[in-house]
């Protein structure tokens, strides 16, 4: 998730995000989905962010990355869900304390985070999780298929 304006072209950023958060989904998606339509079952999590709804000054390739997440997980859902008994989850969290905010590699963007890290209380990795399993045992018959997640603080 770097962030820099869009003016900056920085180019190995976007390919990079591009990359990771798009490409990378795919390609899982195709690793484990043959291997649940053999088995008539899954559950897929896939993770956009709120940027996969919002966007935000910045973050406008992140953004168009985790907005291309946020599409696919639905159209995934509609397409396998009833076809092939799969269901799908898109996470899209808040403010989360990963290792993200370290690939900041604009000084005034950076130095936002880490005040705005300051404000509020972050979501930790654990929050996540239990998100996920609340969503994982949710009745056979229910898909909860998006779920935002953001620390009580987040106003945006």
């Amino acid at each position: 998730m770097p962030l820099s304006d869009v003016d900056q072209f920085k180019t190995d950023e976007w390919h990079r995000m591009v990359d990771v958060n798009l490409k990378g989904l795919l390609n899982t998606t195709a690793a484990v989905l043959p291997h649940m339509i053999k088995q008539r079952s899954g559950h897929v999590f896939n993770t956009s962010s709120i940027a996969g709804r919002k966007v935000f000054k910045g973050l406008a390739v992140y953004c168009a990355t985790k907005h291309a997440v946020t599409a696919f997980s639905d159209g995934l859902r509609m397409e396998v869900g009833q076809k092939h008994n799969i269901r799908v989850t898109c996470i899209q969290p808040g403010a989360v304390e990963t290792e993200l905010y370290d690939q900041i590699s604009d000084p005034g963007y950076r130095q936002q985070m880490d005040e705005l890290a300051e404000q509020m209380t972050f979501l930790k990795g654990r929050d996540i999780a239990d998100t996920i399993l609340f969503a994982a045992q949710a009745p056979p018959h229910v898909n909860v298929a998006e779920l935002f997640v953001l620390p009580t603080e987040q106003g945006w």
